[in-house]
């Protein structure tokens, strides 16, 4: 395992057994799911998500989450700073994902699937100092996205709702305004910061290739206002893309692992509620993997 901050261990993954990793950086939140996980584990009270949010109106993460037919398992997020073997799990969405906040109207705008850190209460010390959040991402080719829409697979909303510190992207933008570069290819993964303004800063693009893991690392300084990108494919070491670069990241939050797609229709609407979506052949799915959280305030990024 390579680390940065002056700590280093080594982990033997096999497809057997694991061996107990040496002293690497503290683990805040480890959101690998062990291997006799299933789908209906994530409605437990032992769930390491959020049981509840965020998920259409009447369902449950039991028909939600599915167990990809085409994912391996990452040697490299999954298999980290192990605690027992991990394997990969697929975020879906259909016709029926249509969440309801509160007491709120029906979001009839967006279709929502996303998972929330059980732990991750807005103010908890995975939003403290500066930390290290860890996630690699597939797709799956036999529920493949509609890539005339913008998704966010991943991202982090403030505490307050003012906005999402830092966002993963695909798909086509709703709105052009809204880029600081022109996407020009729909189906690439694209890092911005803020969101409030327009435009958010684009900090970092990749085709979104297919049958194959995308691996990102993002250092947040929760006071510093700085943030760092790190990627890699496959089982590549992770390197730095991008920053650290200044970015507003105050006032703690919530980190979302799943979907929220966008419609489509014209700049100015109420995305949330209005709009167009297609109808759902079936389901849209994404694949994750090696999901964790790690304290990085003394320099220590886990970087293979």
């Amino acid at each position: 395992m390579m680390l940065v901050g002056g700590l280093s261990s080594l982990l033997f993954v096999s497809l057997v057994s694991a061996s107990p990793a040496q002293k690497g950086c503290k683990i805040l939140f480890d959101g690998r799911i062990p291997l006799q996980t299933t789908p209906a584990d994530f409605t437990k009270s032992t769930s390491l998500y959020n049981t509840k949010s965020v998920l259409g109106q009447n369902q449950t993460w039991a028909e939600v989450i599915k167990e990809p037919l085409v994912a391996l398992p990452s040697l490299v997020r999954s298999g980290l700073i192990f605690r027992g073997l991990a394997k990969p799990f697929e975020v879906t969405i259909t016709d029926q994902s249509i969440f309801v906040p509160g007491s709120g109207p029906p979001q009839g705008g967006f279709r929502r699937s996303e998972l929330i850190p059980m732990s991750n209460n807005g103010t908890d010390p995975t939003v403290a100092g500066t930390t290290t959040v860890h996630f690699s991402i597939q797709t799956d080719p036999f529920k493949p996205l509609n890539y005339s829409h913008e998704y966010h697979p991943i991202w982090h909303e403030r505490n307050d709702y003012n906005g999402n510190h830092f966002n993963l992207q695909t798909g086509t933008p709703f709105s052009a305004a809204k880029e600081s570069i022109p996407i020009r290819n729909p189906k690439t993964l694209r890092i911005t910061g803020w969101s409030i303004p327009t435009p958010e800063q684009n900090v970092f693009i990749t085709d979104f290739n297919d049958l194959t893991w995308h691996n990102f690392a993002l250092t947040i300084g929760w006071s510093t206002n700085k943030t760092t990108v790190y990627y890699s494919k496959g089982y590549e070491p992770l390197k730095k893309v991008a920053g650290p670069f200044s970015n507003d990241n105050s006032n703690g939050g919530q980190f979302h692992f799943g979907f929220l797609k966008l419609p489509t229709g014209p700049d100015g609407i109420d995305v949330a509620h209005t709009g167009y979506q297609e109808r759902i052949k079936g389901a849209e799915g994404l694949i994750y993997g090696g999901i964790f959280i790690e304290d990085s305030s003394d320099g220590c990024i886990t970087l293979s």
